[in-house]
This record gives C-alpha cells, sequence and structure tokens, in this order.
C-alpha cells in the first residue's frame, strides 16, 4: 500500500508525530511561562553562564530558543499553512503570553521579550522550509 503523504511532501507519520511533540512541547512551555516565577530551569542557566553573559542576554536567549521548536513543530504539525501564517500564530501567541505575565506578580512583561520571542519562531519557520528543500519528498 502506498504512503499517505501530507500537503508540504511529509508523511502523515512525521506530521502526527509532530503534532505530539508540538503539544508536549507547548505543555512543558506553559508551565514555564505562565507561572508566577520562571522557575529552577531559568536560574540554573543564569549561574551556567554567570559572568560570561549578563542576566538580560541570558534571558533573551532563552526566549530565542523557547520558540525555535515552537515554530518549527507547528510547520511540521500543519504543512498545509503557510508558513508566514505559522510565524504570525507564534507571535500572537507571545503577545499573549506577555499581557498574561503583565498582570501575573512576580512576573515582567516587555516588549524584548515579544520580539525575542518572534526571532526564535522565525528562525523555526525557517528552519522548517530549509528542511522542506533539503529533504527529499516522498510520494
Amino acid at each position: 500500500m502506498p504512503r499517505t503523504v501530507a500537503p508540504g511532501g511529509y508523511r502523515r507519520g512525521v506530521t502526527r508525530a509532530a503534532r505530539i511533540a508540538l503539544a508536549v512541547y507547548l505543555l512543558a512551555g506553559a508551565s514555564i511561562t505562565l507561572g508566577p516565577k520562571p522557575g529552577r530551569l531559568f536560574a540554573s542557566g543564569i549561574r551556567a553562564f554567570d559572568g560570561a553573559l549578563s542576566p538580560q542576554a541570558i534571558e533573551a536567549l532563552a526566549n530565542v530558543a523557547l520558540f525555535v521548536p515552537i515554530g518549527f513543530l507547528l510547520c511540521l504539525s500543519f504543512p498545509a499553512v503557510p508558513r508566514w501564517l505559522m510565524w504570525g500564530l507564534c507571535v500572537a501567541a507571545s503577545a499573549a503570553v506577555e499581557l498574561y505575565q503583565y498582570v501575573l506578580p512576580g512576573r515582567d512583561a516587555t516588549f524584548r521579550d515579544l520580539v525575542t520571542n518572534g526571532l526564535g519562531a522565525a528562525l523555526g519557520v525557517g528552519l522548517s522550509w530549509t528542511l522542506d528543500r533539503v529533504l527529499p519528498r516522498r510520494s
């Protein structure tokens, strides 16, 4: 029996696996971003780079790193949806998180976070585009 290919050239198994990974990653990301404090993970990251980078630089890099997988996995999960729309969805989700953090005690909402999250999402979307160009399509 021939393998079914989803729009965008991915096999359905890849799309299904990406959706599962996205759901797990979003749950983990929600626990980091929607809680009252960034948590031990961020604190350990600051200690690991103590002296080499400022806390602001570490936070910016963490925001970029947080959204790279989201942009990437969204594009793999829904290959028929235009990538620019997936990036816009990531930016809108980031804006919603920042608005929530604005009213959450102990958290700070900044425009810089929105920009770095958007950059991370753009890198993830770009990675999916690159993957789509590099890997041969199956039919």
